[in-house]
C-alpha cells in the first residue's frame, strides 16, 4: 500500500473499468450454497465484475468440480490471525472470517474486492454495482443493519453488544449501538484502502482480547470504522437483504424477491442470515423459498 493510502488518501488512478474480484468460501456443509451463489452470478448478463474467487473451507474434488469453471482463483486459507488452537480444530471454517482483511494478499492484481458470504445469492446486478461504484473513492461500501422492515429482537441486540463489549469494552459496545452498523457479510473496498491494515488490527486485537475464542470480523469491521474515522458508504438494504431481520416478499407476476412492504423495490442480493436459510417469502398465491430459483426454489401453495 502506498504512502497516500496509509495517510488516508488514495491515488486517483482509477480505471474506468475496475478490475473488480467477487469472494466467497465455503465447506462442505456450506457448498450448496455457494453453489447457488455461483449460478447466480453465471446468470447475470452483462456480469459487472472480472472474476470469482473461493476460499476451499473443506470441499470435495467433486464438489471444486461442479463450480470450477466459474471459479478463477481457488486458495486453501491459513489462520491469518492468532485464534486458540482449540477453536482452530474445532471450526476450521471460521477461517473465512479471519481471512477477510487479506483479500487483497490472496488475490493479488484488482481494483476492487466484492466479499459475498456463500449464504448469499444475487438476483439482480445493481446491487454489485451501487457496492462497486460505492467503493470508487475508497470508502467501505456495504449495507446495514437498519431498514423500515427490519425488526431487531433482544436477542440480536444482545448478540451484537455482547461482542462489542469482549472486543473493546462496555465504551465501545455504547457507540456501537449508537452508530451505523455495517453487514461484513457482502462489502466491496478498493485494493488500497486504508480499511484493510485497520481491520486487521482491530480483529486482532479483539482475538488477544478473548484468548483467540472469539472470531467476530464484523464487530472487528465497524470498530475500525469508529476508532479510525474511516469513510464508508451506507447502501440500502435491497443490496444485502438480511433475511432473518425481515422476510422478503414474492411477486409471482414479476418472478421477484422484494420488499415487504409497498412500494416493494426489488431486492438485489438475497442474504440468508441465520436460521433464513429454510424461511420463506409471502406473495398473495403463494409461499416461495429463498433459496436461488436456479436450483432449489419451492412453491408452496399459500
Amino acid at each position: 500500500m502506498g504512502d497516500d493510502a496509509r495517510a488516508g488518501g488514495l491515488s486517483r488512478d482509477w480505471p474506468v473499468t475496475p478490475r473488480t474480484l467477487i469472494v466467497s468460501a465455503a465447506d462442505r456443509n456450506f457448498f450448496p450454497l455457494l453453489r447457488d451463489l455461483i449460478a447466480s452470478l453465471a446468470a447475470l448478463s452483462p456480469r459487472p465484475f472480472t472474476d470469482i474467487a473461493c476460499f476451499d473451507l473443506g470441499l470435495t474434488p467433486a464438489e471444486r468440480d461442479t463450480v470450477g469453471a466459474a471459479v478463477r482463483h481457488w486458495s486453501i486459507p491459513d489462520w491469518d490471525l492468532p485464534v486458540a488452537e482449540a477453536t482452530c480444530a474445532a471450526h476450521p471454517e471460521l477461517r473465512a472470517l479471519t481471512v477477510r482483511p487479506f483479500l487483497p494478499r490472496y488475490f493479488p492484481g484488482y481494483d476492487v474486492y466484492l466479499w459475498i458470504d456463500a449464504d448469499a445469492w444475487v438476483q439482480r446486478a445493481f446491487a454489485l454495482e451501487w457496492h462497486i461504484a460505492g467503493a470508487a473513492d475508497g470508502a467501505l461500501a456495504a449495507a446495514t443493519h437498519a431498514d423500515r422492515a427490519y425488526r431487531h429482537t433482544p436477542d440480536t441486540l444482545r448478540w451484537r453488544y455482547s461482542r462489542a463489549v469482549a472486543y473493546g469494552g462496555r465504551a465501545l459496545a455504547e457507540r456501537l449501538m449508537w452508530e451505523r452498523y455495517y453487514n461484513a457479510g457482502v462489502f466491496a473496498l478498493r485494493a488500497d484502502a486504508p480499511h484493510w491494515p485497520a481491520w486487521a488490527g482491530c480483529l486482532a486485537a479483539g482475538l488477544a482480547a478473548t484468548n483467540g475464542t472469539l472470531c467476530c470480523d464484523q464487530t472487528a469491521l465497524n470498530a475500525a470504522l469508529l476508532e479510525h474515522a474511516l469513510p464508508a458508504t451506507p447502501l440500502p438494504a435491497t443490496c444485502n437483504w438480511l433475511c432473518h431481520l425481515a422476510a422478503p416478499a414474492y411477486d409471482p407476476a414479476g418472478q421477484r424477491y422484494c420488499e415487504p412492504h409497498p412500494p416493494h423495490q426489488t431486492i438485489g442480493i438475497l442474504h440468508l442470515t441465520g436460521a433464513a436459510k429454510d424461511d420463506l417469502a409471502r406473495s398473495d398465491s403463494a409461499r416461495m423459498g429463498l433459496r436461488y430459483p436456479g436450483t432449489s426454489r419451492t412453491a408452496i401453495p399459500a
